[in-house]
């Protein structure tokens, strides 16, 4: 069985999400209640220390949804072809030892480990049951990330749908006690493993509101898109895409079609797609967006994807296709992180040759540098994740194994005090500066 994909490993099954767009799919539990707030009399309750907060990267994370289970030792696994595989289709395999004894190895990630190249980041396994899971966008928890903050776990991040999406806690509060007990991130983490209602109080950091809700830890169904229509200063109306993840099934593809139906209506010209998080996945689903990026390019490259010498047969061309809800985009701004991956950062190298360099804009930080890919295989119990290709664009560019960088003078830092999509979010309203003024400054 094969699998295309783009992405980082463990990590983006586990951290996919996206909007603010309430729906029926991940309903209130009964024993949830949304946020009631009242307003405290504390006044700049993070002014002082917020501004040497750094949000933690995803592969330390801890989030509340499935934390990485360890394999279970009881599945077995192909050793042989798996290692079969890194002599001839890993990218590398040419440096892959020809005499190498896989016979002691009992858990495929080490044996993984113990063979891939030393620029290889990525390559990984996972079991067939977690991999069908995130596939289908599901997921166990409450759907939040938070770090320990001066007085409690500051929320940097809240998966759409999630149940923490649902009760209203929002990117930017300050978790402040669990069940009565002073927050801590550890704390929080342990408590929501046992799978038992929570009542949290929290700080507002907008409106400097006290808040109190239950949640209930439980599996749920998320969303990785959303978007809207922004106006600049000027008054310039612009295209708001948030995007945390290729990795789905078509469900991501009809969230991203019905988003662009909007733009196309609102006669959108200037976009800014928010990829801050975005771990990537599926080649195909980026191709189809980078389908919707411009409209007189039909038949010309997006990419290639280029295997080794043993397997030039497999290299694949990427071509625009016409898409219904195609854009004549002017201008894109790119927000991303460190985070920023795999597919997120072939999106952006794909529409490089086709918009000049004053267009095509990066905001933020640079980005984590995946310039490679991986075509899974699976056995009886486990996909394998290998590196097979690299990805380059028109113009046969993909060295950015250092990350993309950003726009001179559009370095800035991610804003855990602000929703995404919130015109006053430093990356977005920088963005949004930009569009109007042409710089960063």
């Amino acid at each position: 069985m094969i699998y295309k994909l783009f992405f980082l490993p463990i990590i983006v099954f586990f951290f996919t999400a996206c909007g603010d767009v309430k729906t029926a799919e991940t309903p209130i539990d009964n024993n949830d209640t949304i946020m009631v707030c009242k307003q405290s009399k504390q006044s700049n309750f993070y002014k002082n220390t917020i501004d040497s907060f750094q949000i933690n990267a995803m592969d330390n994370l801890k989030l509340l949804v499935e934390t990485a289970k360890p394999i279970q030792k009881d599945l077995t696994f192909d050793k042989s072809n798996l290692y079969k595989l890194f002599t001839t289709e890993y990218y590398w395999a040419s440096l892959t030892s020809k005499t190498f004894d896989y016979s002691t190895y009992t858990n495929p990630q080490s044996l993984i480990d113990a063979l891939k190249y030393r620029d290889d980041r990525w390559s990984f396994a996972t079991t067939i049951e977690e991999y069908n899971r995130v596939m289908s966008q599901k997921s166990e928890g409450v759907g939040v990330r938070c770090q320990d903050f001066e007085s409690g776990c500051l929320v940097t991040y809240v998966r759409i749908d999630s149940p923490a999406d649902r009760i209203d806690l929002r990117r930017g509060d300050v978790i402040t006690k669990i069940d009565g007990v002073v927050a801590t991130e550890r704390l929080f983490y342990e408590e929501v493993q046992k799978k038992l209602t929570l009542n949290l109080e929290i700080v507002r950091s907008k409106s400097n509101e006290v808040c109190n809700g239950n949640i209930t830890p439980r599996e749920y169904r998320y969303k990785v898109v959303d978007g809207k229509v922004l106006k600049s200063l000027k008054q310039e109306r612009v295209g708001y895409l948030r995007l945390d993840s290729f990795l789905g099934d078509t469900t991501i593809e009809n969230q991203i079609n019905r988003v662009f139906d909007e733009f196309k209506r609102d006669g959108i010209v200037k976009l800014i797609i928010d990829l801050r998080y975005n771990g990537g996945g599926s080649v195909d689903l980026a191709s189809k967006l980078v389908d919707k990026l411009a409209i007189n390019h039909i038949e010309d490259e997006q990419f290639t994807l280029s295997w080794n010498s043993n397997y030039q047969n497999k290299n694949t061309i990427y071509r625009f296709k016409d898409s219904y809800n195609a854009l004549n985009l002017k201008q894109i701004i790119f927000l991303t992180t460190k985070d920023s991956a795999s597919a997120s950062e072939l999106v952006i190298s794909a529409m490089k040759p086709y918009l000049p360099e004053s267009d095509l804009v990066i905001i933020g930080d640079r980005t984590h540098g995946k310039p490679v890919g991986m075509e899974g295989r699976s056995d009886t119990n486990y996909y394998y994740f290998i590196i097979n290709f690299v990805v380059k664009n028109s113009l046969g560019f993909y060295d950015y194994f250092e990350g993309l960088p950003v726009t001179s003078g559009c370095r800035v830092a991610d804003d855990p005090l602000h929703e995404m999509g919130d015109v006053n979010e430093a990356m977005l309203k920088t963005a949004l500066h930009y569009i109007d003024s042409g710089s960063c400054q």
